[in-house]
């Protein structure tokens, strides 16, 4: 105990070892401080806690942009990284961002070219009920516009949904049915590609075309012509081809300028006004001309008496119809035009049978509210 800050030195003398004890000398070095002893000031509670938020911060942020896609990091998109799983919505409509890190938006598969007013809205919004597909959510009219498609594909592919492998895209722009350019300019960027067209009754389509129309200009208090004096000329008494309205109804002329682009067996037509009463009917044909699974089922629609046509009915019992402006009551035509459109339309129609080897019940039985009263 005594030589405890004497440091012992041995030496040889005479063949015995001989201790001798020697004072330490005064270390000069400085203790060498660890990490803790350095951290140890800013350990505060309070400190920590910031600490702890922040990091929970970031967790949740990159949590949020990886799974939205937005962000591009190596772990987002690593094939090796875990895939982010949502719950899904309901039974009948899985969440399509399962993996969302391996997702790409892609061109589409397959395009609703039209018809304008035959029930586009409607037929697109029983597609996204399904998981095997991903629908963009605007009309982008890229090969209708020539603005638009000055810009380039790869700005018509920035404008698609983001899908997985086993998925397909789809893409509606009504007006490209009766455009020129459009199944050329289609045919360039995919020639294989399959093609939806939605048509209704001639007659019954081109009054629910001026309807909206008419609607669109009476909310910005501008006048609107009757639909008689727009579908017949008031001085020769025929009715004017070339009335937008009316021509876009002429289903034979249009749909014969398609098929010098693409085969009858990429296009399939749907029966706009069975898919009103019977939509299971019509969307079990379209899953199988996509090549889909049937996965579609009477249980995903409901009949809304209120508005008079099916909805989409959701796990919880509430219905998702399509909006206000969608079945809005159509105007009072006087019946001698009616009979003289439909005569009008009849040749058309057949001619559209033969093309597209199917017939449809045109004209069909027109309600009460849709016809003038002749005193």
């Amino acid at each position: 105990e005594m030589y405890s800050s004497l440091f012992v030195q041995s030496m040889v003398f005479n063949n015995k070892v001989k201790y001798t004890a020697v004072p330490l000398e005064a270390d000069d070095t400085p203790t060498k401080k660890t990490l803790c002893s350095h951290c140890s000031p800013y350990l505060t509670k309070k400190n920590i806690s910031a600490f702890v938020i922040i990091l929970i911060l970031s967790t949740a942020f990159f949590l949020v942009a990886c799974i939205g896609g937005n962000f591009q990091s190596k772990v987002c998109s690593d094939n090796n990284s875990m895939h982010l799983i949502s719950k899904p919505q309901n039974k009948y409509h899985m969440q399509k961002n399962l993996k969302i890190a391996h997702s790409r938006r892609r061109l589409p598969h397959c395009i609703i070219i039209g018809v304008r007013k035959g029930g586009t809205r409607a037929l697109l919004q029983y597609l996204k009920i399904h998981p095997d597909i991903q629908v963009a959510p605007d009309e982008i009219h890229f090969f209708d516009s020539n603005e638009n498609y000055s810009k380039g594909i790869d700005w018509y592919r920035r404008r698609m949904p983001q899908s997985f492998d086993e998925q397909i895209t789809i893409e509606k722009s009504p007006n490209y049915f009766v455009d020129w350019n459009t199944p050329s300019r289609v045919k360039m960027m995919n020639a294989s590609i399959k093609l939806l067209l939605i048509v209704k009754d001639p007659f019954y389509r081109a009054v629910s075309d001026y309807a909206q129309i008419r609607e669109n200009r009476l909310e910005k208090d501008m006048e609107m012509e009757e639909f008689e004096d727009l579908a017949i000329d008031p001085i020769s008494g025929n009715v004017r081809i070339n009335y937008k309205a009316i021509n876009r109804s002429l289903y034979y002329i249009h749909t014969k300028r398609w098929l010098k682009f693409f085969p009858l067996d990429q296009i399939h037509i749907v029966d706009g006004d069975n898919l009103v009463l019977r939509p299971f009917e019509e969307m079990e044909k379209v899953e199988t001309f996509l090549g889909l699974r049937h996965y579609l089922s009477d249980d995903h629609f409901v009949f809304d008496r209120k508005k008079g046509f099916y909805c989409i009915h959701r796990e919880n019992g509430a219905h998702k119809c399509l909006n206000r402006t969608k079945g809005r009551p159509h105007p009072k035509i006087d019946p001698d035009v009616m009979n003289q459109l439909n005569d009008f339309f009849e040749p058309y129609n057949q001619q559209f049978y033969e093309l597209v080897g199917k017939t449809f019940k045109w004209p069909k039985a027109v309600g009460k509210r849709s016809l003038k009263r002749k005193h």
